[in-house]
């Protein structure tokens, strides 16, 4: 399983290992869950001059002599026969077929790769031997072909006795009846539209909602506000929808809402803000959904999050989301399958609603003033100084020094700061460069390390078609 975020590459990663396949006579498939992959991925595959056939209905490119395919998983279940090939490369494998599994089971002596940003489904570790992480979603943001988050969060459903059932492909998440009682909502949906002429900077936007009708709900208060929305969901028309799509980047109208249409495979980067009105309790559906409006474009220096469901502070920052292992046996808990951190988790400021960590925001300024703190720990209470401020600034000082010493950008500091402590740092604590010592050199050893084995990593999955 390589595991991956978005921008990563991972379909021009699959296109070159099917095509090396094809050079060596040997006969490769991608296999995709939607109609709308299997297109985008055309066009990856014959950047490579392979021509590959196509296994989707009655596509106009099929051609079964071809060595290397692109398949609709669905269309393959509906054939008599399985396709019978050397390589396979499972797209979007957190999504896990009874037809993957049964290839699988048939093709014991094939090679299988599967490709995911959120590998965290239900028994993936029955079928995918190793996981594969050659680089995180907060690399990508600092090596700068992802765009930064800024987190906003708004007024939040009360989620009290809504029950948790078991859904598609093993996700535990809300019951999708009640959760749309829940929040549709005049005043819920009166406060995203307010948030949004607030905070969203008349960004191109998308909007993911609970159901259809709570989807159509906030498109008509977009309206009424003068602001041009549009809904779209499964029973568009699929010319229609392209269309809306079309118009959408094209910045006809700022606002596309949807229920889950757009949360899986959708690219467009031109779009820089999400209003996230769907409150879930996976995982998976919490980075697919931001992941949406992190590709980089023109002009584009970061992405809003409008976070109206308390999903970030549910699963915290998705730039922090790193898988770890998956999931085996019989106890199934999205959380444990990622890396563990140590920071401090997201909180909301009190006053602008930023999501922020700590006690200063990094927004507006406000700083939460405590005055006593108190833990508990083995047989006694004591009384916490507040000496993280001046730790901080500290350590930014201290990388400042290391990246200048380095000759790295003015950047550099910033990113590593951010890794460490989940914002980037006040502009107060810029100017002066400390020298490092041995905490913060080790802290930058323990990254090159980690960042050494993901290349390490991706290096010894391109060789297994060799």
């Amino acid at each position: 399983m390589l595991a991956a975020p978005c921008a990563f590459g991972k379909t021009i990663l699959a296109a070159y290992m099917l095509n090396e396949g094809r050079k060596k006579g040997k006969k490769g498939f991608f296999i995709a869950d939607r109609i709308q992959l299997v297109q985008q991925s055309m066009a990856c595959f014959d950047g490579f001059g392979m021509a590959p056939g196509v296994v989707q209905g009655q596509h106009e490119r099929a051609d079964y002599k071809a060595l290397v395919q692109i398949a609709s998983v669905q269309t393959l279940a509906r054939r008599p026969k399985l396709p019978d090939c050397a390589f396979f490369m499972v797209d979007e494998a957190h999504v896990l077929y009874e037809y993957h599994k049964k290839m699988m089971d048939t093709y014991t002596a094939a090679i299988f790769i599967g490709l995911s940003a959120t590998p965290y489904s239900k028994g993936l570790g029955e079928y995918f031997t190793k996981l594969i992480v050659p680089i995180t979603t907060y690399e990508l943001v600092e090596k700068g072909y992802l765009a930064p988050l800024k987190y906003y969060g708004g007024e939040v459903p009360n989620l009290e006795g809504v029950k948790t059932i078991k859904q598609a492909h093993g996700i535990i998440d809300y019951d999708k009846k009640q959760l749309t009682e829940r929040v549709n909502k005049p005043s819920l949906v009166a406060d995203i539209v307010k948030t949004w002429k607030q905070k969203g900077e008349n960004r191109q936007t998308v909007c993911f909602a609970q159901s259809i009708k709570h989807s159509k709900y906030i498109v008509d208060q977009f309206r009424k506000e003068g602001v041009p929305a549009v809904h779209i969901d499964a029973y568009t028309k699929p010319e229609d929808r392209q269309s809306i799509l079309s118009q959408h980047d094209a910045g006809d109208f700022l606002i596309l809402s949807c229920c889950t249409l757009l949360d899986t495979g959708w690219d467009s980067p031109t779009t820089s803000c999400l209003i996230d009105a769907s409150p879930t309790k996976s995982l998976i559906r919490h980075v697919q959904k931001y992941g949406r409006v992190m590709r980089v474009s023109d002009g584009k220096d970061n992405a809003i999050i409008l976070d109206h469901a308390g999903n970030t502070l549910r699963h915290g920052f998705v730039e922090d989301i790193v898988p770890d292992e998956l999931h085996k046996g019989e106890t199934y808990k999205e959380s444990s399958l990622t890396k563990e951190t140590k920071e401090a988790k997201p909180n909301e400021c009190p006053r602008c609603r930023a999501i922020m960590v700590g006690l200063r925001c990094m927004d507006c300024g406000h700083e939460i003033v405590i005055t006593k703190e108190v833990v508990v720990s083995p047989g006694e209470l004591q009384e916490l100084e507040r000496a993280r401020d001046g730790k901080q600034r500290e350590w930014f000082q201290m990388l400042a020094h290391y990246g200048r010493d380095k000759g790295y950008a003015e950047g550099w500091a910033a990113h590593k700061y951010r890794y460490k402590f989940g914002v980037f740092p006040a502009d107060r604590y810029k100017g002066v460069a400390v020298p490092p010592n041995a905490e913060v050199l080790g802290y930058i050893k323990h990254l090159n390390i980690k960042a050494a084995k993901g290349r390490a990593r991706l290096s010894q999955l391109k060789s297994m078609v060799r």
